[in-house]
């Protein structure tokens, strides 16, 4: 009975024994100097995205209780408002500039003031008030970019309410110390002030809510980093997937010793990968814009807008998409050229999963921060570091055309360009040459072994 118990437990000893150098195997495999660097890659580049977005946020949240305000009216009453702005403001740790507005021409007179946004008192403001109607404010927005924290300073909303609290208690002030009030001033202190919205784009202005204009832009400020996204992603997977498959199962030396010259073999495969890849955007931009239409007629009907969105030259013509057609083009190219080196690099299947992980993050990164913060107010180093990616110009390329930033828009295509040569030139050196048989990462301890094996 004993010998049998002691047979069961060294039994299931030696069973434990071997499961534990079997996880140890598999774990040493997965766990690769490859895959150690590449999560402290993610974790760094993670930690930079989000101290972009973060200060983006902080931004938005320091100048939430500032505002920047024009007296056209130049009453004592405005002047009271004033006073109970300032108070107020200081109060909550916020900042009221009071500027002059010497034209109609908003776009100029933002751009000479340097400011973004300016609520405007108008003559007659004081008139209003005391014959107990609702008094009109101007409040204009300039609008820089159609990322989502962009936009977020001193909203209408926030500039309606300070105002508001601020002539509501101006009137209080005023007849509390001239006696009872009467029920038209009771009234009136109920809603004091009507709001009206001009946004500013560039050197056009019109009369729109600039939540209006950043909801109609939303489906093709989405639609379009999506389809670029999808396009970097799939082009690269499938070219990747071709040479690192055809390269580990040894086709790749049939192939490239059949009668045909290795630049057709190269130029093939990328003509194929763009094609479905181009494929797949077309299929996404169909779903996605069936999509978005859907939200959009959730919105009513938004007919209203529309001359106000071509005023703004928030819609985009055939030239301008021609344009942003250009650089989609040559980021994928960027992206099959890269691919090509990558997967000439890899040596077994999961060293080939891993390569998809660079191209992965340079076309995320951008993706995100595009769609949340306007790049170009990101601090230098984060700035630049993000401008290093070529894919950055082309999620920003759409935005860049309707506001006018051409010379953002020609610089990053040059860039891009000139990355592209360097990229198709080192492709074209490892394709042409013998190296892309030998070359990969770890190769040196596997050439050993066999050498050694040949050598027995």
């Amino acid at each position: 009975m004993a010998l049998r118990t002691l047979k069961k437990s060294l039994k299931g000893w030696c069973l434990t024994v071997k499961f534990y150098s079997l996880f140890r195997k598999e774990l040493k495999e997965m766990l690769s100097l490859q895959t150690i660097i590449t999560m402290i890659v993610t974790v760094v580049v993670l930690v930079m995205a989000g101290q972009a977005m973060s200060g983006a946020i902080s931004d938005s949240a320091e100048k939430a209780s500032d505002l920047t305000i024009c007296d056209l009216d130049k009453t004592e009453f405005t002047e009271n408002v004033l006073n109970s702005l300032k108070a107020t403001a200081k109060a909550g740790d916020g900042k009221i500039t009071v500027v002059d507005i010497k034209s109609d021409d908003y776009a100029a007179e933002l751009k000479r003031l340097d400011q973004d946004s300016v609520v405007i008192i108008p003559k007659g403001f004081t008139e209003q008030v005391k014959q107990h109607k609702k008094a009109d404010v101007g409040y204009v927005q300039r609008m820089i970019s159609l990322a989502t924290m962009s936009n977020i300073n001193t909203g209408s909303d926030t500039a309606l309410a300070v105002i508001q609290q601020a002539v509501k208690s101006t009137i209080y002030q005023d007849k509390l110390s001239s006696g009872a009030m009467t029920e038209d001033e009771m009234n009136q202190l109920e809603d004091p002030v009507e709001l009206s919205e001009t946004t500013v784009v560039g050197d056009k202005a019109d009369k729109v809510s600039s939540s209006v204009v950043m909801s109609l832009c939303s489906a093709q400020s989405m639609v379009v980093p999506i389809i670029m996204f999808v396009l970097i992603m799939f082009s690269a997977q499938m070219i990747l997937s071709a040479i690192s498959t055809e390269k580990i199962d040894k086709t790749l030396e049939t192939l490239l010793s059949a009668p045909v010259s290795r630049l057709s073999v190269l130029a093939s495969k990328m003509l194929a990968a763009g094609v479905v890849a181009a494929l797949q955007a077309v299929v996404y931009m169909f779903g996605m814009s069936k999509m978005t239409g859907g939200l959009t007629e959730g919105m009513g009907d938004t007919s209203a807008y529309e001359s106000a969105m071509e005023n703004l030259g928030l819609t985009m013509s055939i030239g301008q998409y021609v344009l942003v057609g250009i650089q989609m083009f040559v980021s994928i190219l960027i992206s099959l050229s890269l691919s090509m080196v990558l997967g000439a690099l890899a040596k077994d299947a999961k060293s080939a999963q891993t390569m998809l992980l660079p191209i992965t993050f340079s076309a995320m990164i951008p993706y995100l921060l595009a769609m949340v913060v306007d790049i170009r107010t990101l601090s230098p180093v984060i700035k630049y570091i993000v401008y290093a990616i070529p894919f950055t110009h082309t999620f920003m390329a759409s935005e860049n055309v309707m506001f006018g930033n051409y010379s953002f828009y020609a610089g990053g295509l040059i860039y891009q360009i000139v990355l592209l040569v360097v990229c198709m030139t080192v492709a074209l050196k490892i394709f042409m040459s013998d190296k892309i048989f030998t070359m990969s990462i770890g190769g040196k301890q596997r050439t050993r072994k066999s050498f050694a094996f040949k050598k027995r």
